[in-house]
């Protein structure tokens, strides 16, 4: 008589479940190795490559311009030397070389050489300005200067301040009433007409200051007054 063995399975609840969930993570880690072995061993092609240049390059050329428009913005606000600023400006100048194109460097030396022209021209103005309002100051305190010692003033600087005011550099005019291209100090004189009302006179400072001499409200400036 032979006896034969029975065997029974006992299978509770989610254990099925969780085979299955076991079997998934063990493909997806399998995956993720064969991946990550394909992404070592995997070539690029010559677009590839040069599209992640591309990018890379962009990245630094972004980084160098948010630098030098902080130090453009450093040297705006801050109190710097002559030498610093130099510095500072062809620190600004290397960056910029760095990710401006051929045509934008161009255009923005040619704006700079635009813009210190019209610098050089304005200081020229200014420069030729200065020397204008000296001489035209320095001619009318000589006039003054003369025609008040020559009517014997006590204080001359007293003279000048009360015509300089109104004293200027005119054209002098021939017989006919024409222009001479030759210029003398004249002055825009307070008097009174024969009526005793107030009346501008434009006279050269000689005669103004002779004409001082003859009014009672100026006497006590002349000698003899």
């Amino acid at each position: 008589m032979k006896f034969l063995k029975s065997y029974s399975w006992i299978c509770f609840d989610g254990e099925e479940d969780a085979a299955k969930a076991a079997a998934e993570a063990e493909a997806k880690a399998a995956a993720e190795v064969a991946k990550k072995k394909d992404d070592e061993t995997k070539t690029f092609s010559q677009d590839e490559v040069n599209a992640f240049l591309a990018k890379e390059k962009r990245k630094t050329q972004d980084t160098q311009k948010q630098l030098a428009t902080q130090l453009q913005e450093y040297k705006r606000t801050a109190q710097l030397g002559g030498e610093e600023r130099i510095e500072l400006e062809k620190q600004i100048e290397d960056l910029q070389k760095q990710y401006m194109t051929v045509e934008e460097r161009s255009r923005q030396a040619s704006e700079k050489a635009t813009k210190k022209h019209q610098k050089d021209v304005e200081d020229l103005g200014k420069e030729k300005d200065s020397w204008k309002n000296r001489y035209t100051r320095s001619t009318i305190n000589s006039a003054i200067a003369q025609a008040a010692v020559a009517n014997k003033a006590i204080v001359v600087e007293q003279i000048a301040a009360m015509l300089h005011p109104s004293a200027k550099l005119a054209e002098k005019l021939d017989e006919e009433g024409k222009p001479t291209g030759v210029y003398e100090p004249r002055v825009d004189f307070q008097d009174l007409d024969k009526d005793e009302k107030p009346v501008v006179l434009d006279l050269t400072i000689p005669e103004a200051v002779k004409r001082m001499t003859e009014l009672p409200q100026y006497g006590n400036l002349f000698e003899g007054g």
